[in-house]
């Protein structure tokens, strides 16, 4: 424990960072990667495959690391404030990719470093880019590694330790903020863990009946588990090169579009309709309605496009409805280069469907709807307010009026998300890309959708040709993208580490 408080003699402007505790929470998630990472192995004896060692070794180094993190913490309090929760969450997705990257550079024939680090950053925020080639000649236990990093990645890491080992700190409350800033899950029961338990078992559900609905649709029984996970965690790493796209398969494509659109919806609304069996809350929600407005609309013009370009209406249904469900629940997974199928009009409705993403409390990624809904509500209101000055009138979602806080948040999420963006377009223009390419990767990796818009980086390349810079930046903007932006930048402003 690092103490910094007035009594030790340090500057009093400080207060005590308990490391120890953030030592204790980082031990036992690398224990956890450890079991993650030997079902891997467990993949690669089952195939027989020509290297098992990769993932025994990975093992190994987590089990070492959580060990050594375990003995440093031994004496760790149980109390963790909240500057200890937004610490532990950040250094624990650094360390889950900074693990996960390993098998990447001992059996997917890269000797960078950055590849390996950014596809495991990319699975793990569920963004789904790949900067790998020749993903159907990878040794099965590696793809289900990516598969799997998805699956861990949808509900959050955090979020799935608090299912599982409710003590993991005695702070869970503090943990589930910190990882969930932007994220409103709802509150079903007063305990966060039994809460967590009762989201992960809908999470599990949906994630079996989507292997059974993709198995009984025609997709080999492994390739089925691997896209479940990938599907329902909105996540869009496949198992071929040419993504859903390798299968020709309406009834793979059809099921494949269900499950995105489901990933996309807040899983309290989900535990609603399957547990309580009401529609209730599903069909009063206007964050769900803007959010099918939103599909429509851009789902429409783009059959119109198609079908005015000469394809037939059956045949262009299914292929325009799966791109937008794709891009508006950020999963990412590809049937058609909609670079090359539609025009730029398409383009950049799909940039801001992706960017705005679906739900909040889905797996998806983005701005996402209630964070727009609230934006439109404001500038409403604030028209009405200079037509009735002293009329009272205050913004309401959802049917209830909102907070000052919660308003100010989201002004200050846009602020921060439009910076970000415009800083991380700047640095990829400087690199040498074209503008359609840097501001189309800069949202893509912010928003953790996988495809961007571009022609060098576009719905099919691979960012392999970025330079080493280039993927440690995006790597960056994957994880400010998954945590919601202010969990990960707190650590860097200097009054997260000043007394209130």
């Amino acid at each position: 424990m690092l103490c910094l408080l007035p009594h030790c003699g340090n500057p009093p402007s400080l207060i005590m960072i308990n490391l120890r505790i953030v030592a204790r929470i980082l031990g036992l998630l690398a224990f956890f990667e450890a079991v993650l990472l030997l079902a891997a192995w467990g993949v690669s004896l089952f195939y027989h495959e020509a290297h098992t060692y990769p993932f025994l070794v990975t093992t190994l180094v987590a089990v070492a690391a959580g060990g050594a993190l375990l003995y440093y913490a031994r004496t760790a309090p149980k109390k963790i404030t909240r500057r200890d929760g937004y610490l532990s969450v950040a250094l624990s997705w650094v360390m889950f990719s900074a693990i996960g990257a390993l098998p990447f550079l001992m059996l997917a024939d890269t000797p960078r470093l950055s590849v390996a680090v950014f596809e495991a950053m990319s699975g793990f925020t569920t963004t789904g880019a790949t900067a790998l080639t020749g993903l159907d000649a990878l040794p099965r236990s590696l793809l289900f590694w990516r598969s799997l990093m998805h699956w861990l990645g949808g509900l959050g890491i955090i979020f799935f330790t608090i299912a599982l080992l409710p003590s993991i700190s005695g702070g869970t409350v503090k943990l589930f903020a910190a990882e969930s800033t932007g994220l409103k899950i709802g509150k079903l029961h007063p305990r966060v863990s039994t809460t967590a338990r009762w989201i992960w078992g809908i999470y599990l559900s949906l994630t079996l009946l989507c292997v059974g609905a993709m198995w009984l649709a025609g997709m080999p029984l492994f390739d089925a588990i691997n896209h479940a996970m990938s599907t329902i965690a909105s996540g869009g790493f496949s198992t071929h090169q040419e993504s859903i796209g390798f299968y020709h398969s309406v009834p793979i494509e059809v099921v494949t579009t269900i499950f995105m659109f489901l990933a996309g919806i807040n899983f309290t609304l989900l535990y609603g309709l399957v547990v309580k069996r009401s529609l209730r809350a599903l069909v009063q929600s206007d964050e769900l309605r803007l959010m099918v407005w939103l599909l429509g609309g851009v789902f429409l013009v783009m059959l119109v496009e198609k079908v005015a370009s000469g394809g037939t209406l059956l045949g262009s249904l299914l292929d325009t409805l799966f791109t937008a469900v794709s891009i508006q629940s950020t999963t990412g997974f590809i049937t058609t280069d909609y670079m090359q199928a539609y025009s730029p009009l398409v383009w950049l409705l799909l940039f801001f469907l992706g960017l705005i993403g679906p739900m909040a409390g889905s797996t998806g990624g983005g701005v996402k709807c209630v964070r727009v809904q609230t934006a439109l509500q404001v500038m409403a209101t604030e028209f009405r307010r200079i037509l009735s000055p002293r009329a009272v009138l205050p913004v309401r979602i959802g049917g209830v009026a909102a907070q000052y806080g919660v308003l100010r948040t989201v002004f200050a999420f846009f602020v921060a998300y439009v910076l970000l963006a415009v800083l991380a377009t700047v640095a990829y223009l400087l690199m040498g890309l074209a503008p359609l390419d840097a501001v189309g990767l800069a949202v893509s990796m912010l928003s953790n959708v996988g495809p961007a818009i571009g022609h060098q980086i576009g719905a099919t390349g691979s960012l392999a040709l970025l330079p080493d810079a280039g993927l440690w930046l995006a790597t960056l903007l994957m994880l400010i993208g998954r945590l919601e932006i202010f969990a990960i930048l707190l650590p860097f402003i200097p009054a997260f580490w000043k007394e209130d």
